[in-house]
């Protein structure tokens, strides 16, 4: 797949040339170039200790491993590329076009969510032009991937490749610190036990919404489990009866589960998972009858994937975790003029953050050499990374030892966790870019964070 090129250009040509460009790449992406043949002879030959050596005319390549097909995730995992496009377009308006005399460019490819075959397909695609697609010599690093399972799959072939990947939304709590201290895999995103404690919190610390039992419901895959037993945990502290439920990703009738619900009567359902099940698993809830409050985290927090399918007044009141943070208005003013419309996904400002945490780092390390290229010591990139300090679009970002993200000044993550919950404080994730939401007449509306909206009871 060619190579998605920006530059300044007028809003116009901007967002014309944009919605060509992405029409091509969401075209391209995932398909079977073997016709292609790859513009190397010899393979690229990458490792921890084997410098990025990008030669002379050879563009700076940011990769972006995300869903760009498969039904709602591949609607966020295109938002989150066209937010890092963006992010590379602020960027270089903001530090210069060039690196060391290198082009800045974006080469996407579809990962398939937690499809981990299609994850590392894609993987193979950006490290080593694999399936006929083209070599990237100029590969730095991966914005990406976009879900927990297809990390888990590809984070060691990364790591031995010296090419550092940054995710925005991957969030189960195990792939840091599964990978240790010498890792080359950060995240912007927060972890699931950090959104589980934040669930826990807020529904257990909420006297307004008076729940005091609650059904906690996960998709059965890594991503659901780990959020929804974080959630459980800290709502047991606090004080709430919870069942535990199981449903299987795909389940369109929720029947049995929905008897097995309402046979706790709970205040509270949660759901830990993904539309359409979350949006299935609520319609059925509510038409036998439950009248309790519902909430889902951000798997689900979607207008157009939740919202519009069940219907606005039909999903008054929902509440969901890890909601989209209040959009800069520069920012957005950027995205709507290249994409054409407005993003509504969970994670594109952090998307966006991880873009500039790479470029800030391929800055700070390339070395230019007389011959034209560019040369970046691949651990010296990822030392770089863990060291940064930044006011991003979703709040203060730091990493600690394994790359989660910390708020800056914090010292460790359980420090972080055990303030919040010895104050009962809710408010502190916002650091984290971690925010609750209400659906209120067809809109998810932030309950903390900048211009938050108040609550709203059901009747």
């Amino acid at each position: 797949m060619d190579m998605l090129r920006l530059m300044k250009l007028p809003k116009a040509m901007i967002f014309f040339l944009g919605l060509v460009s992405l029409l091509y790449v969401a075209a391209a992406c995932g398909e079977d170039d073997a016709d292609i043949p790859p513009v190397d002879a010899e393979p690229i030959e990458r490792g921890i200790d084997v410098p990025i050596v990008i030669p002379a005319g050879e563009p700076i390549i940011i990769g972006i491993s995300t869903a760009l097909t498969g039904g709602p995730v591949g609607v966020r995992g295109a938002e989150y590329r066209d937010a890092a496009i963006v992010a590379v377009e602020r960027w270089k308006q903001q530090n210069g076009e060039l690196i060391g005399g290198h082009e800045i460019e974006v080469h996407a490819e579809d990962d398939g969510c937690s499809d981990t075959e299609i994850t590392m397909r894609a993987a193979g695609h950006l490290l080593r032009g694999e399936d006929g697609h083209r070599q990237l010599p100029g590969l730095v690093g991966v914005i990406g991937p976009q879900c927990s399972g297809g990390v888990a799959a590809v984070i060691d072939d990364y790591a031995e490749s010296g090419i550092v990947m940054i995710s925005g939304s991957a969030t189960t709590t195990s792939l840091t610190d599964d990978q240790g201290e010498d890792g080359f895999f950060f995240r912007t995103a927060y972890r699931n036990d950090l959104e589980g404690t934040l669930i826990g919190l807020f529904v257990s610390g909420s006297q307004q919404l008076g729940i005091e039992s609650a059904v906690i419901v996960d998709n059965s895959e890594t991503y659901g489990q780990d959020l929804a037993n974080s959630a459980a945990r800290v709502s047991e502290e606090f004080g709430l009866t919870v069942v535990r439920l199981s449903i299987v990703e795909g389940t369109v009738d929720f029947g049995p589960a929905v008897s097995e619900i309402l046979s706790s009567d709970p205040d509270f359902v949660g759901f830990a998972g993904f539309n359409p099940e979350a949006a299935l698993l609520y319609r059925q809830l509510r038409d036998a009858g439950f009248d309790g409050i519902f909430g889902a985290g951000d798997g689900a927090a979607s207008v157009t994937g939740f919202v519009e399918p069940v219907g606005a007044a039909e999903a008054e009141g929902v509440l969901f975790s890890g909601c989209t943070l209040l959009l800069p208005q520069v920012f957005l003013d950027s995205f709507v003029d290249l994409h054409g419309y407005t993003p509504s996904a969970s994670f594109p400002t952090q998307y966006a953050d991880a873009v500039t945490v790479l470029l800030n780092a391929v800055h700070a390390v390339a070395e230019a050499q007389d011959d034209g290229s560019l040369v970046i010591e691949p651990t010296a990139l990822r030392d770089r990374v863990r060291d940064t300090v930044i006011s991003g679009l979703s709040g203060g970002i730091a990493f600690d030892e394994n790359g989660d993200r910390l708020p800056p000044g914090v010292a460790s993550l359980d420090e972080f966790v055990d303030d919040a919950l010895a104050n009962q404080d809710a408010s502190a994730y916002v650091d984290l870019g971690l925010v609750p939401c209400q659906v209120q007449n067809g809109k998810l509306v932030n309950l903390l964070g900048p211009d938050p909206g108040e609550i709203i009871l059901p009747e």
